[in-house]
Order: C-alpha cells, then sequence, then structure tokens
C-alpha cells in the first residue's frame, strides 16, 4: 500500500454554480452507501463532507478495484451513516479522477469539509483499511464533522438533547484537540454527576482517542487497541466479539469487562449489538 504523496483542493468545484447555502446543507439521505459519481453528485458530496465525512473511491475496471470498492463499501455500511461513499470510475470518468488529481487506481481520499485527505493507492490489508478509516473518524470528530447520513428516506441526522454547559466546555476541548483538558473536564462531571450517562459516554471516548494516539506495550494491550479501531470504524460488533472472544481465558478479565463497559456506553445501551453483548458477557461471568 502506498501512500499519496501533496494535496488538491477540491472546494473551487463545491462552489461551482452552486448557491451560497449549498455547502452547509443537510447531508439528507443518499441513494446508497457508495455511489457512483458525475460532476453534480461529486459537488453534493463535497457539500455533505462539511458535516459527515466522505470516502472518494477511485477505481478501475481490474480485479484489484473490485475488491476494494467491496472492503470500503463494507466498511462504510458498518459505520452506520458515519461515512458517505462516492465512486469515481477512472476508466468512465477520467475527467472527474484528473480533477481530483488521482491518476491511478484503486486509491482511497477523505473529504473534509471541501478538504481532500489522500489516504492511500492500491489494495490495503483489511486491518490497515480500518486503522486508517479509525483516523480518519477521530479527525472528524475533533472537527465536528459528526452527523450521520442514511440511505433511503430516513432522517440524515438524530436530534440529540441539550446539553450542559459543563459538557458543552468538555466538548469545546475535543474541537480544539485539547484532549487532556477534555479528559480533565469529563473526569471532573462523571465526579459530580455519576448517574449522568451522557457525562460518562463523553469522558469514554476522550480515552478512546487518547489510547488512539498510543503505541499498544504488548500483545494485551495490541487486542485492546484491536477492539478501540473496530468501534471506531463503525464495527461494533466486531469490537466486542474480539474481546468476548478473549475474555474466557485471558489473566485480565476485569479489564475486558471495564473496558466493554466503556465501549457499552459510546455505542449506547439500547442497540442491538450492546444487548447482545451483555447476554454474552453474563454468560461468561456467570
Amino acid at each position: 500500500m502506498t501512500n499519496f504523496a501533496g494535496a488538491f483542493d477540491l472546494s473551487r468545484l463545491a462552489q461551482k454554480n452552486q448557491p451560497a447555502t449549498a455547502q452547509k446543507a443537510a447531508p439528507g439521505a443518499l441513494a446508497g452507501w457508495l455511489v457512483k459519481a458525475d460532476e453534480q453528485v461529486l459537488r453534493q458530496y463535497i457539500a455533505i463532507s462539511e458535516k459527515t465525512p466522505v470516502l472518494l473511491l477511485i477505481t478501475d475496471q481490474t480485479e484489484e478495484s473490485t475488491e476494494v470498492r467491496a472492503m470500503v463499501e463494507k466498511a462504510i455500511r458498518a459505520s452506520e451513516g458515519r461515512f458517505a461513499g462516492i465512486e469515481i470510475d477512472i476508466t468512465g470518468s477520467p475527467q472527474l479522477a484528473q480533477a481530483v488529481g488521482v491518476a491511478t487506481a484503486p486509491a482511497l481520499v477523505a473529504v473534509l469539509a471541501g478538504q481532500p485527505a489522500p489516504l492511500f493507492q492500491g489494495k490495503p490489508a483489511t486491518e490497515q483499511l480500518l486503522q486508517v478509516l479509525s483516523q480518519v473518524l477521530q479527525l472528524a470528530q475533533q472537527n465536528g464533522l459528526t452527523e450521520r447520513v442514511s440511505v433511503g428516506s430516513e432522517p440524515a441526522t438524530k436530534q440529540e438533547p441539550e446539553l450542559s454547559p459543563a459538557h458543552q466546555e468538555a466538548i469545546a476541548e475535543i474541537e480544539a484537540g485539547n484532549l487532556e483538558a477534555a479528559y480533565a473536564k469529563f473526569e471532573k462531571l462523571t465526579i459530580e454527576y455519576p448517574n449522568d450517562k451522557d457525562a460518562l459516554a463523553g469522558f469514554n471516548q476522550v480515552k478512546l482517542m487518547l489510547r488512539l494516539q498510543k503505541a499498544p506495550e504488548g500483545e494485551f494491550d495490541k487486542v485492546l487497541l484491536g477492539a478501540d479501531q473496530l468501534l471506531i470504524s463503525g464495527n461494533a460488533a466486531g469490537a466486542f466479539s474480539l474481546l468476548l472472544d478473549l475474555y474466557p481465558t485471558s489473566e485480565n478479565q476485569e479489564l475486558i469487562r471495564a473496558r466493554l463497559l466503556e465501549l457499552f456506553s459510546l455505542v449506547g445501551e439500547g442497540d442491538q449489538d450492546v444487548l447482545d453483548a451483555r447476554r454474552r458477557l453474563a454468560s461468561l461471568m456467570f
């Protein structure tokens, strides 16, 4: 897998023949998780990138492109709306590939707030892809690009409850990239309000982001990091299964249980994957 060098600017294309408010429009429901691009669709997705990270896949007619397309589409679908996906066929639409500055396929680019972040060329290993996408989601989170998209006629985003000023201050620290300050603020909130689920989820989110910045020290830490990466890429069930599979034979069962509880709070207690994992954890414990 080869990383790109350099960068290119898509903002002018997004502005072309568009009203001034187009870039700030809500993403809305999409036609699919990985949509074929023409110039109009490309402009639409650049506008979507103002609120939701967009994965721009460049393909050709080779078997390698077919395999990468399947990997990327599966990852986008598993992210449950955290990514929007668009595909440019370099053979059928060479002018679009040229517009985004890519000359070979397959290749993947993330677009955040109209700005591209080249990710890779060629076919990555699944683990490499998930790691890269987890980093994209982390960067999107830091920049407030957290609205979810949907496929079909359902609403693209969910209305979030009003948060306390102290909670909003902690979130502002995350958006500013001050993770240590955010950690301290959320920790204080969880001590003062131990039943505040939003504060607990925020605290666990910051801990997750800090963990992703550190290299694992041993094999057990690698497994824990692997679960983090699966979760942030949208594969919550995979993250839970990785830890639950390790639990019966591990000497660190309490650490695994604690980590699972943290991840449960990030996904949401009513989520089906969380409910399934909780039942399995209970059966392993008792």
